[in-house]
C-alpha cells in the first residue's frame, strides 16, 4: 500500500482507539474506584532509504492506567474503606487466582465472610477468607485493614487483616472490567503487605474513592480526536484520488 494511503489509515486506527478509549472513561465517570486509561502512541522509526516501504504513520496504540488518587466519598458503611496510595486491594477470583482493586465497598455474604461487591473473597493475611464466628455482630474495618466484631459478651474481638498490594509498574496492569486488575509480563515485581505496615498506608475506613476520570480531559481528548480522524480521512481520500490518477497515466 502506498506510503500516503498507509499513513493515513494508521491515524485512522490510532483516532478512533482513542475515541474509544474516551468513550470508555466517560462511561466510567461514576463508577468508584475506576482509573482512567489514556490511549497513547510513538511514532514510527524513520524508514530506510529507497522505495516506498510502507512504515510511515502511527505506531501501535498503548493504553495506561492513570493512577492518581481519586476523591474520597463518606460512606455510612463500617465495612467500606479506601485505599490512601497506589496499592490494590486483593480479592479472590472465580478460580481461585488473585485479582486487584482499587474499591473497598466490601460487605459480608451470607455466611458472614468479607466479599467485595460482586461477591468475591476478601482473603486474609493467611489467604484463608475473613469470617465472622457465628453470633458475632456489628462487623467493621479499622485503618490497618483488621475486621473485627462484637462477641458474644460484647466485646470487640479482630478476625483477621486484609492484605493490600503494589506494583513496580502497575501503569501495565490489566484492566478485565468491574474495577479489577490483574497483572501482565510488563507490571513489575509484586509486593502484598498490610495497611499501614512496610511502607503501606494506612487505609481511610468509611469512606470509598470516587472514579478518577477528568470530565473536562477527556472532551478535550476527544475533539482533538475527531478533528485529526477527519484530517486522517481526507489524506486518505486525496491519497486515494492519487494512486486512482496514476493508474490511468499507466494505462
Amino acid at each position: 500500500m502506498p506510503t500516503i494511503l498507509a499513513a493515513a489509515a494508521s491515524g485512522l486506527v490510532h483516532n478512533q482507539d482513542i475515541l474509544d478509549t474516551v468513550a470508555h472513561n466517560l462511561a466510567n465517570l461514576n463508577t468508584g474506584g475506576f482509573k482512567a486509561i489514556r490511549a497513547l502512541h510513538q511514532g514510527r522509526p524513520e524508514p530506510p532509504a529507497g522505495p516506498d516501504t510502507g512504515r510511515l504513520g502511527v505506531a501501535l496504540t498503548t493504553r495506561d492506567l492513570l493512577l492518581e488518587t481519586a476523591a474520597l466519598l463518606a460512606s455510612d458503611s463500617p465495612l467500606h474503606a479506601a485505599i490512601q496510595d497506589g496499592a490494590f486491594f486483593i480479592v479472590r477470583g472465580e478460580n481461585g487466582q488473585p485479582l486487584y482493586t482499587r474499591y473497598g465497598g466490601f460487605q459480608l455474604d451470607a455466611e458472614g465472610t468479607l466479599v467485595d461487591q460482586a461477591g468475591r473473597i476478601v482473603p486474609g493475611v493467611d489467604g484463608e477468607p475473613l469470617q465472622l464466628p457465628q453470633g458475632w455482630t456489628d462487623a467493621a474495618l479499622d485503618a490497618t485493614g483488621t475486621l473485627s466484631a462484637i462477641d458474644e459478651n460484647g466485646q470487640r474481638q479482630p478476625i483477621g487483616r486484609l492484605q493490600v498490594a503494589r506494583f513496580a509498574n502497575p501503569a501495565a496492569l490489566e484492566l478485565l472490567g468491574q474495577g479489577l486488575y490483574q497483572p501482565t509480563a510488563n507490571t513489575g515485581e509484586l509486593v502484598v503487605g498490610t495497611p499501614g505496615d512496610e511502607g503501606f498506608a494506612p487505609l481511610r475506613p468509611g469512606t470509598l474513592e470516587s472514579s478518577n476520570v477528568d470530565m473536562a480531559q477527556e472532551f478535550v481528548a476527544m475533539l482533538v480526536a475527531q478533528r485529526a480522524y477527519s484530517a486522517c480521512a481526507k489524506t486518505f481520500a486525496v491519497g486515494d484520488a492519487m494512486l486512482e490518477l496514476a493508474t490511468r497515466i499507466t494505462r
